[in-house]
């Protein structure tokens, strides 16, 4: 699997760059006649998506469907042999969403309570003030963190530190590379905060099912795409066939939420735990981040492509940059 993507707007080198990755491995077990299945998808319940639909006067929906569009023509382009293509507006992901959290709610852990801190609307996430430098979110240092103070859920990630720590103990490969996981291992060891998994007063996003004044929060709803993909709440042969995932390839900046989070939400809902989190380097231009909020850094993946063809892009991609760790695109040194 990859990441799912926001789709306030088009995919950038950044992004299409952790989709090649995806793809080569993908490739390379089918050649060694592995059954594999390869899953990407677009991430759509996000307030970012939600303000960016209205201001192209769209309903949400039909900007979601118009933006799917633009993001398959763009992995069409790059020659992704991707299986399957999920978004978190399809029922299905509803489903699968409504299955996890009704678990966790039976099991106890999810209860609800007041949440009080700072919000990076950018990240669509709360932050700690350990998260901030100089008070902003490093990875949106444009945009102020807004306090909110809400009624919410929460799931009861603090219960889950030390079973995360035993199965990391027990799957050294669990999280690559060696400098993620060692990120990952600190932060746990020092401890873990239960998280809100709900939202008051939106209607944009998955009802809880315990509560349909509350949408689901978006990263928890996320998160849940890649059981939901293979048939979490909808498909009982399907799920037990492809499920747990052998790899999730992600960015390093959201490693936080697939080893540790998603394995807790897991452990909690009483499902097996995918086999290894890959969180690989950011790709920047001229030394710096690839990021929508920083638009002079932007390149088009089909642009790329468009140059010298989608073969030579991909090798650009996979043989210059060591995965795992950052890489810098630069059109000379492509060329």
């Amino acid at each position: 699997t990859t990441a799912i993507d926001y789709v306030n707007s088009r995919p950038h080198l950044g992004t299409a760059y952790e989709k090649i990755a995806a793809d080569v491995i993908a490739r390379y077990h089918r050649l060694k006649g592995d059954d594999v299945r390869f899953v990407m998808g677009n991430d759509e319940h996000s307030q970012n998506v939600f303000r960016k639909a209205l201001e192209e006067g769209l309903d949400p929906t039909a900007y979601c469907d118009q933006m799917e569009q633009e993001f398959r023509s763009a992995w069409r382009s790059l020659n992704l042999s991707f299986d399957d293509f999920i978004r978190t507006t399809q029922p299905r992901h509803k489903a699968g969403v409504t299955e996890l959290a009704s678990r966790l709610y039976a099991a106890g852990d999810i209860y609800k309570g007041t949440y009080e801190g700072w919000y990076c609307v950018g990240c669509e996430a709360f932050k700690q003030e350990k998260d901030l430098v100089d008070g902003r979110c490093p990875l949106h240092p444009q945009t102020e963190p807004q306090w909110l103070k809400e009624d919410n859920y929460f799931f009861r990630l603090s219960r889950y530190q030390q079973p995360l720590l035993d199965h990391f103990a027990a799957h050294p490969d669990f999280i690559q590379p060696d400098v993620r996981r060692n990120e990952i291992l600190r932060l746990v060891e020092g401890g873990l905060d239960d998280i809100s998994v709900s939202r008051a007063g939106q209607s944009w996003g998955i009802p809880l099912p315990f509560d349909s004044g509350s949408v689901v929060y978006v990263w928890f709803d996320a998160l849940i795409n890649y059981a939901s993909a293979v048939g979490l709440g909808t498909d009982t042969a399907m799920f037990e066939k492809w499920w747990p995932a052998d790899l999730h390839v992600i960015g390093k900046d959201i490693t936080r939420f697939h080893a540790v989070i998603w394995p807790a939400m897991l452990m909690a809902a009483g499902v097996p735990l995918p086999r290894r989190v890959f969180g690989h380097g950011f790709m920047t231009k001229d030394g710096q981040r690839m990021s929508k909020s920083n638009p002079g850094t932007i390149i088009d993946p089909t642009v790329a492509a468009e140059r010298l063809g989608a073969d030579p892009l991909r090798l650009y991609l996979t043989k210059e940059i060591v995965f795992g760790s950052d890489g810098d695109f630069g059109w000379d040194r492509f060329e």
